[in-house]
């Protein structure tokens, strides 16, 4: 399902109006003298790179004729975050059965993720929030399973994906079953991995001052400008039109079924209710909250499932009535 509209983006977009772009192409060439956030992002960056040593010389012949630059690069970028948000979309499926959808609604839940627009970013051009919404999954679905496998690599995988991990680890922490002397201890490893890394880039490539630590306070001078845009209607459509007229689903839904919002009360479980306030805060804190939104997707295909079950069988009672 992703492949074909992937492939159109990652053919037609301009990848100059994603900054972060040039960035993580730099890193699959070693160069880190790149943004002093994104410039400890490498996971995905290096796997492109494998493939790029692989299976280089195959992806140069794929390249459409009006492309400018090397194509083998961001075609390995491409296959790269396919297979990540492809794994993405499972654990969105695997997430809304674990809440006990019928695999039919459970199918409309992932639908809702996999037609959403930042999807198709995600897995097209060269970025690397494919890996971090895999660890977001993992950790939903690990609280939710009580898969400790699932919770450990998020612990482990987290830090390497994004920065902002740091709002998950709470969620984590507080409300999965993990055992809390154990999970210290994972996340004092994790921590120990993740700043010894750290420690190492910035030996062998020395940051220009303290740009990291200003860049990370930069994002604090956005907060009183993403609030005014987040009650504004134009702030509002630029989070919600990532969903497409999925929108609708819900809003029948709660119109028409009152009895449904109970069922929503079940789903936004006290780690849910947490999980999405950290990530309403990380949106406060992004250059692009609709982006930022995209975190809660898991969550989103959840309630558009449950509503789609719920449409189901308001529809077959009506039905049955009228026989």
């Amino acid at each position: 399902m992703l492949a074909g509209p992937c492939l159109s983006v990652l053919f037609t977009y301009d990848l100059g109006q994603f900054p972060d772009c040039a960035s993580y192409l730099g890193l699959a060439d070693f160069d880190f003298d790149q943004n002093p956030v994104r410039r400890y992002r490498i996971l995905v960056p290096f796997a492109a790179t494998a493939l790029k040593f692989v299976f280089g010389p195959v992806f140069v012949h794929l390249a459409p004729t009006y492309f400018k630059g090397d194509f083998s690069l961001p075609f390995s970028f491409f296959v790269a975050n396919i297979l990540l948000m492809s794994c993405f979309g499972v654990l969105c499926y695997r997430y809304c059965r674990a809440y006990h959808l019928p695999p039919m609604s459970a199918l409309i839940g992932l639908l809702v993720v996999l037609t959403s627009r930042y999807t198709y970013y995600f897995a097209s051009l060269p970025l690397i929030d494919s890996l971090f919404c895999v660890v977001v999954a993992m950790t939903l679905l690990g609280i939710r399973t009580k898969n400790t496998t699932m919770l450990i690599c998020a612990i482990f995988l987290g830090p390497f994906a994004r920065e902002s991990f740091i709002f998950v680890a709470p969620v984590i922490f507080f409300y999965s079953h993990l055992k809390k002397s154990r999970l210290v201890l994972y996340f004092l490893l994790s921590g120990l991995i993740i700043f010894s890394f750290h420690f190492l880039v910035d030996y062998l490539r020395p940051p220009a001052g303290v740009a990291w630590l200003e860049a990370d306070f930069a994002h604090l001078h956005g907060l009183k400008r993403n609030l005014h845009l987040l009650f504004s209607f134009y702030g509002l459509y630029k989070i919600l039109v990532s969903l497409g007229f999925w929108l609708l689903l819900p809003l029948v839904t709660f119109m028409y079924l009152p009895g449904s919002r109970v069922k929503l009360r079940f789903i936004l479980r006290p780690y849910v209710a947490a999980f999405l306030f950290l990530v309403f805060f990380q949106m406060l804190l992004s250059g692009a909250m609709e982006r930022m939104f995209y975190l809660a997707m898991p969550v989103v295909a959840v309630i558009c499932g449950m509503c789609a079950d719920e449409m189901r069988v308001g529809y077959r009672g009506v039905h049955e009535k009228k026989i």
